[in-house]
């Protein structure tokens, strides 16, 4: 399959050469929340189909934007994670996404739209302070409409992996997408929606605090303070 190219000499037409392709941004996203087989981005990425899957693939390790490792027994699997340059391209796209998620989310998720709780949360993650993270090391779980994300934070680095983890988590946050749209699109500030119980933290209450400051301040850069409740 022939790329399409815009045939101009601008950084934004040389990189949309690269990425504008239908899925493809959306692989690297799955890759955000860490390395995975093909069958588990096939999964995540319902409706792609496997051949294509397997082109965008190919066309991203040959761009240099993600590489294949092989794991070792008892797991035995090739799996596939971002390059520098693919986490590059990570960070880029933070921006977008939570454009994306501030005007749009906040319409609500439509019975037709799948969704997983490390998609928002590989973003946000994206906007922590890193001086906010230095000494701390506390694991959180995310569960949201079915789905479940895990946030470990040590090293002074905020890492998200998809699922739970069978160690078990310093505080469970359960919550569903609705909200999430309504917290992220600015009608419904973060502590709103734990006075209204619509946001659960289950838990250490040390490391419930240490996440409310870490997501305030995060949504504070976005404009969507809103730290006092409104009723």
């Amino acid at each position: 399959m022939a790329r399409r190219t815009y045939d101009q000499f601008c950084g934004l037409a040389l990189a949309l050469d690269i990425v504008g392709e239908r899925w493809t941004l959306m692989i690297v996203r799955e890759l955000m929340s860490g390395p995975k087989r093909y069958s588990d981005l096939a999964t995540a990425l319902a409706g792609i189909g496997t051949s294509l899957l397997a082109t965008r693939i190919k066309q991203l390790e040959s761009d240099g934007v993600l590489e294949r490792r092989y794991l070792r027994p008892p797991v035995a699997s090739t799996v596939y994670e971002l390059t520098t340059a693919g986490w590059e391209l990570a960070h880029a796209l933070t921006p977008l996404a939570l454009w994306g998620s501030k005007h749009y989310a906040v319409r609500g998720r439509s019975p037709e739209q799948s969704f997983r709780a490390e998609w928002a949360l590989v973003f946000l993650a994206q906007l922590f302070d890193p001086e906010q993270l230095r000494g701390v090391e506390v694991s959180f779980e995310f569960r949201a409409d079915g789905s479940s994300a895990r946030l470990d934070i040590r090293d002074g680095r905020a890492q998200v992996h998809s699922g739970s983890d069978e160690r078990p988590a310093d505080a469970v946050v359960s919550y569903d997408s609705d909200t999430l749209g309504a917290i992220v699109g600015g009608v419904l500030p973060l502590m709103d929606a734990i006075v209204q119980q619509r946001v659960r933290v289950e838990g250490s209450p040390e490391a419930a605090q240490i996440l409310f400051v870490l997501l305030q301040s995060a949504l504070d850069r976005l404009g969507l303070g809103g730290a006092e409740p409104t009723s």
